[in-house]
């Protein structure tokens, strides 16, 4: 009898729901950290696109939005700017001043952004979703390109 209880143990864990529940929403954003993305040059900074502050005919601003952050690795992430425990266009995070957590404006969870992970901390179980960021290739870069 017992090896059936662990048979169905690990069936159960098997089958949990383990994707991230913001689905694959196209994104396509060329910032410009010369001109109107300059205050992304320093580590610790964050900006957030929405559907408003892009142009619609040529960028796309996936599910919530796009939260870029120039993290304390000195890298470039960016992430959907919905929380994935709500999956919720209108229920987005919030980047704390010092950009070491985005906070959702519902649930309450605090998202560790400081190093581009967006883990989790507090009733969500999902990261956030994360999308790829691609800069010019420069010593100091000058353009980044957000995308899936």
């Amino acid at each position: 009898m017992r090896p059936y209880l662990v048979f169905l143990f690990l069936l159960c864990i098997a089958c949990t729901e383990t994707e991230n529940p913001i689905g694959n929403f196209p994104v396509y954003l060329r910032l410009d950290l010369t001109t109107k993305d300059k205050e992304l040059r320093s580590p610790g900074t964050g900006k957030t696109y929405t559907s408003k502050d892009i142009n619609p005919g040529i960028e796309r601003a996936g599910f919530g939005g796009v939260l870029v952050v120039h993290a304390m690795d000195n890298r470039f992430y960016a992430f959907d700017l919905a929380c994935p425990h709500e999956a919720n266009r209108s229920v987005l995070i919030v980047p704390d001043e010092n950009t070491v957590y985005a906070v959702c404006s519902g649930c309450g969870t605090k998202y560790d952004i400081a190093f581009g992970t967006g883990a989790p901390n507090g009733v969500s179980r999902f990261y956030l979703k994360r999308y790829n960021v691609s800069d010019d290739g420069m010593l100091i870069p000058e353009t980044l390109t957000v995308h899936n």
